[in-house]
């Protein structure tokens, strides 16, 4: 637009007729793509402004449908995985998911754990998502023979495809994922033991939260509760702190540490903490790797928490096209070119 009023700018494109080839016209113009009717700095303008704003937003503000924004926007995001997405480093993958909408349509977002970078995302969270992933490396100079290290969440689809396609690798469960077993265990603990200890209620995140991160009245309450030791809900609290502990000891001591914790954990003979145990055996090599390596999601966390804002901007995303799109978008440094 020129001074608020919509400009049009009509121009013939030079061709020629030739008695061999029939018509020709030139291949290129100087100010947008060849069969579409928008400008390069219009281009420019959409990719700008959707970094900020919704689609939908975008579209009101240039006079143009979403639908055909949209369409601008996944062909530039396309076009420079295309040229710059070089998957020939990339050793360590992060698996994380997330839906398009609140309930609906989940997606695996494979993420390279060294550079941030988010590396491919599908519909999904089947084992066969680790199939297109092994294709989409070699199509991107990568190679899944060089990836060594997965970090991903305890999932039976996602253990089944990585064992299927990378079976070379090494699983590294996710800490916040185990943890949150043993959370629940305790949990179910406490609401177990409520019947005949009244004082347990409402104390749900006392259990739960990092003593750091308690009130001044709650650790004063934490601490009765701990002096006392008289319920079942703080003998698992106890167990949870020393779970704790085991991400912070020398990698050899790791195993036999975690043993005796098991050991201890089993003579409660409180049965969801025996279910957890047993969630560690079944688990055990990828809850090993994750006390020795230290590795975990917080990376792909963070990826999350940024798509989560454009999805509560876009207000959800009908089409998982886009949604795909605008993750690569958030997730790599693309520079786009406009020439």
């Amino acid at each position: 637009n020129l001074f608020e009023y919509r400009c049009y700018l009509n121009v013939k494109v030079p061709r020629t007729k030739c008695y061999k080839h029939k018509v020709r016209v030139i291949k290129e113009i100087p100010w947008g793509r060849m069969n579409i009717h928008f400008s390069y700095l219009f281009e420019q303008e959409v990719m700008a402004l959707s970094a900020e704003m919704s689609m939908s937003a975008v579209a009101a503000k240039l006079g143009e449908i979403d639908t055909t924004l949209w369409r601008i926007f996944n062909y530039r995001v396309s076009a420079a995985m295309e040229k710059q997405m070089d998957l020939s480093e990339v050793r360590t993958i992060c698996v994380d998911e997330t839906a398009r909408k609140r309930g609906h349509n989940y997606v695996t977002i494979y993420s390279d754990v060294d550079t941030g970078n988010i590396i491919f995302v599908t519909e999904g969270r089947s084992k066969e998502s680790f199939g297109q992933l092994y294709e989409h490396l070699f199509e991107h100079m990568g190679d899944p023979n060089y990836i060594t290290r997965f970090s991903m969440d305890m999932s039976k689809s996602y253990k089944a495809g990585r064992e299927e396609y990378f079976p070379h690798t090494e699983v590294v469960f996710d800490r916040f994922h185990i943890k949150k077993g043993l959370n629940e265990a305790i949990d179910k603990v406490r609401k177990q033991e409520i019947g005949h200890s009244e004082n347990l209620k409402k104390t749900k995140y006392l259990w739960l939260k990092n003593e750091w991160d308690l009130t001044e009245p709650e650790k004063i309450m934490l601490h009765e509760f701990l002096r006392e030791n008289s319920t079942n809900t703080a003998k698992a609290y106890g167990l949870k702190n020393g779970f704790d502990q085991l991400w912070k000891v020398q990698p050899k001591a790791v195993k036999p540490l975690l043993e005796s914790w098991i050991d201890k954990a089993k003579n409660t003979y409180l049965p969801p903490i025996k279910t957890f145990i047993q969630t560690i055996k079944n688990n055990y090599e990828g809850v090993i790797n994750s006390m020795i390596t230290g590795l975990n999601n917080a990376m792909a966390e963070g990826i999350n928490s940024v798509i989560q804002m454009a999805k509560s901007r876009a207000r959800g995303f009908k089409n998982i096209d886009n949604f795909k799109h605008v993750i690569y978008n958030l997730g790599n440094d693309f520079k786009y070119h406009f020439h």
